[in-house]
């Protein structure tokens, strides 16, 4: 079977395709480059805004075209947009044959076979799986994803995440080390460690700080980063771990979303304004040359023009080398 792959969404999303790309290939299937050229089509999606569901819909209408001319084809949805909508997406789109969760990549060789006669969802989610022992089929270029941590246990009020993921759970840092030196092997360079809350990351004997430092002893390896950190896990370990690891890059993804204490606290993010401004001011003194950037969510239910002004003041205060600025929007289950 060929198999055609097309990713939207966040960073962890791309390596779940790969990890889907080296699950394929081990089961003997083959990957098509274009979807005209392909057996089965399968979405990894997101959910975490109803404009990037639209859009993968939008897409599935140019599939259910693609399908009246080859009706053999089967059509798949993974990802988070998965997961949240379950089953229902294949009533919703009539085009679909398989509906399946990031927890069920594993088994997609035999979904896929199993679509091809019937319709399959998979949306289970697994407490224990991190895709730690399956070698991914990495893209081209110098930089190698790496997910550290899986699923979040934080449930802001705004976020589907751990609904469609699951809760944390980390891979062993034996394993980290391992997959980290497979990726050198490869010739990358560089590795982006990955999670949904990545410095949250512990594995029951080590934290996020010693992953850092054990990356750093890895020859051949030249550049680490990560993303995204969420301030109140921002440990004084942690930025030790990067001031003192010169693989680390002096870049941090630090999101705020809010710069009012009841608008955090109203999103459950777990920490003040204060609080947060207390992490960047220790990452400021320990990093030199710090690349600070952040995320902003404007038009949460309760903000008032104050609320809203007060974020604008505090991103001329603080001045972040960037921030990604979105507007709230309204998910089932939040």
């Amino acid at each position: 079977m060929r198999v055609f792959l097309e990713t939207y969404g966040c960073q962890m999303n791309l390596a779940d395709s790969e990890v889907m790309a080296g699950v394929l290939l081990r089961a003997g299937m083959s990957l098509a480059e274009r979807p005209e050229d392909a057996d089965a089509v399968v979405l990894n999606t997101c959910a975490i805004r109803e404009h990037a569901e639209q859009r993968i819909l939008g897409r599935l209408g140019d599939f259910a075209r693609l399908k009246r001319r080859n009706p053999a084809l089967v059509v798949g949805v993974a990802g988070c947009m998965a997961q949240h909508l379950r089953s229902k997406l294949l009533d919703q789109a009539r085009v679909l044959d398989l509906v399946v969760g990031p927890d069920g990549y594993r088994t997609l060789p035999e979904l896929l076979a199993r679509a091809a006669g019937e319709p399959v969802a998979h949306t289970r989610l697994d407490r224990d799986e991190t895709y730690g022992d399956l070698e991914p089929r990495r893209g081209p270029g110098v930089r190698a994803w790496i997910t550290v941590q899986r699923g979040c246990d934080k449930f802001c009020t705004y976020c589907v995440v751990p609904y469609t993921r699951g809760r944390e759970r980390s891979l062993p840092l034996a394993d980290l080390v391992g997959q980290i030196r497979a990726a050198v092997a490869q010739g990358f360079r560089e590795v982006v460690f990955l999670g949904q809350t990545v410095n949250s990351y512990h594995d029951g004997v080590h934290d996020f700080a010693d992953l850092l430092r054990a990356a750093q002893e890895i020859e051949g390896l030249e550049r680490i980063r990560y993303t995204s950190p969420h301030p109140s896990d921002m440990s004084d370990r942690v930025i030790a771990a990067m001031a003192e690891c010169g693989k680390v890059m002096p870049q941090v993804h630090l999101p705020l979303q809010s710069a009012s204490d009841a608008v955090l606290a109203a999103m459950h993010r777990t920490y003040t304004l204060g609080e947060y401004q207390r992490v960047v001011d220790r990452l400021r003194a320990s990093i030199r040359e710090l690349a600070l950037t952040t995320d902003i969510i404007v038009g949460f239910p309760g903000e008032t023009e104050a609320d809203f002004e007060a974020t604008r003041a505090y991103l001329r205060q603080v001045r972040y080398d960037g921030a990604f600025l979105f507007k709230y929007s309204a998910r089932p289950d939040t």
